[in-house]
């Protein structure tokens, strides 16, 4: 079966996917209040744009995740966690 491609693969993997996964990663984060949902969500999302394309374009061949799985969710923790380090109420940074 072919299927039609209308975005450029390279710019779907490098720029679009990167993007969507982590930004719904850290907006459910701050929409949740908790962290580490972040890097879960974006694990998730990723995970289910690869096992998709992969099924569409190389069900032939065996599925094995990409590093991005691992990257991806590193990067939407430290973007969550530095957003909920600038966002703390005034009164607690200084406390003891």
């Amino acid at each position: 079966m072919k299927i039609p491609t209308f975005i450029d693969p390279y710019l779907l993997q490098l720029y679009i996917v990167p993007f969507v996964v982590i930004s719904v990663g850290v907006l459910t984060a701050i929409v949740t209040k908790k962290v580490l949902i972040a890097p879960v969500v974006t694990l998730v999302l990723n995970a289910l744009y690869e096992f998709t394309k992969h099924q569409l374009f190389y069900s032939e061949s065996p599925f094995l995740f990409t590093s991005w799985n691992l990257i991806y969710p590193t990067f939407s923790l430290f973007i969550t966690w530095f957003i909920f380090l600038v966002k703390k109420p005034n009164g607690e940074h200084h406390r003891k």
